[in-house]
């Protein structure tokens, strides 16, 4: 198996700026000691950094041990402390021992829930111990934790190499399609014609929809501009599509970076549903995350509250602050759950999950925006971004 890494310069740098303001706060006495204790603990860091990149992975495995217990008193943070223990995670794995690593990887997801490496590193250890369910599920927790930095990000994206070599050892677990049997992609139609929802994510043009919503098409093209769109890449499995506008544009969606977002949380959807029947300039509508993972844990999908009709397919769905956590793609089939348990569903709808987008962006190559959210907007504010990132497509069968 082939482990690895990426680390930045960038998550370097802001644990030593962290250590050198650590004096700060130290009294006039202590502050000799604590100066020549941080000293220490930067050059663990270093020393870290450099058996790393050396594969010297038996002292990575002891400067990481020794950051943990000596260090956590001058930087003592969730962020710091699970990458230390990653640290020892990798280096254990790397050197074949496995049964070590597993409880380095559960103490780093323990610490800090939200590090889909942690995960990643656990999925490892499992594997190399041929215990491939359980793998198989710390790979999928890893997923769904989602790719929220560069670091999660590429975690995010070795978890799914890891899951397509467990499916060759065990096909009897396939990747179905996206929109599963209780799931309704949210779309109507016409005998020659159908409809969705896309927007611009990036300033050359790029749009992202749903890959149902352009699949047999002859020709897809903007609405009301009847402007034509060229397909430009697909990912049947994650049911998304890019597309190409050749006319540059000044408007486009910023994706959530930073911690991932919570149950709970507030989220706004945007699209054009019922085409001729509601309004052809967009319909909002609010709710909030009720899961992040679709049916039967499908971690490619969230769940949420937001009311979505035929023709929002492609859409974007934003956080609070504006920015996208999702591509609203379908909602449950309430006819089919009526009859199987006599109740009706009520705002059951999925949005591919955010880590799947960015994956599949990066894997086209696009430069995509994101920012913190740190700062809640007002619906309706976000309801004037969604206006100008987002298009009515038209596919021609």
């Amino acid at each position: 198996m082939n482990f690895f890494r990426i680390r930045t310069t960038a998550m370097r740098s802001v644990v030593l700026t962290f250590l050198c303001l650590a004096i700060v706060s130290s009294t006039a006495w202590g502050q000799s000691y604590r100066w020549a204790h941080i000293q220490e603990c930067t050059r663990n860091i270093q020393n870290r950094t450099r058996a790393f990149q050396n594969l010297q992975w038996g002292l990575l495995v002891s400067f990481a041990n020794q950051y943990v217990n000596f260090c956590l008193d001058v930087a003592g943070s969730p962020e710091e402390q699970a990458i230390a223990l990653s640290d020892e995670a990798i280096g254990l794995i790397r050197q074949g021992q496995f049964a070590d690593a597993i409880p380095i990887s559960q103490r780093c997801a323990m610490v800090k829930p939200d590090a889909a490496y942690c995960f990643t590193y656990l999925g490892d250890a499992l594997l190399g111990l041929n215990r491939l369910s359980e793998a198989r599920q710390a790979y999928l927790q890893a997923i769904r934790t989602g790719g929220y930095d560069n670091l999660n990000a590429s975690a995010v994206r070795d978890a799914e190499k890891r899951l397509d070599q467990i499916r060759e050892q065990i096909p009897d677990e396939p990747l179905t399609p996206v929109a599963p049997t209780l799931v309704a992609p949210i779309q109507v139609p016409t005998p020659a014609k159908k409809y969705g929802t896309g927007f611009f994510v990036s300033n050359e043009g790029h749009i992202i929809t749903n890959n149902h919503v352009i699949e047999g098409c002859r020709t897809i093209a903007i609405l009301p501009s009847e402007r034509r769109l060229e397909v430009v890449g697909r990912k049947p499995s994650a049911d998304l599509a890019l597309l190409k506008d050749q006319s540059a544009t000044t408007s486009f969606a910023v994706f959530r970076s930073g911690a991932a977002p919570r149950l709970g949380d507030s989220v706004v959807a945007f699209g054009f549903p019922l085409p001729g029947i509601l309004s052809s300039h967009g319909n909002v509508s609010s709710g909030i995350l009720s899961a992040t993972s679709g049916p039967q844990d499908d971690v490619r999908l969230i769940q949420i509250s937001a009311p979505v009709q035929s023709g929002n397919s492609g859409g974007p769905l934003f956080d609070s602050s504006g920015h996208v956590i999702g591509v609203v793609v379908a909602k449950l089939d309430a006819i089919q759950i009526a009859r199987a348990t006599g109740d009706v569903p009520q705002n059951v709808n999925f949005a591919v999950h955010w880590s799947e987008i960015r994956s599949f962006l990066e894997e086209e190559g696009i430069q995509y925006h994101k920012s913190l959210s740190q700062r809640g907007l007002s619906t309706s504010d976000i309801a004037s971004l969604a206006v100008k990132v987002s298009v009515q497509l038209e596919c021609t069968q």
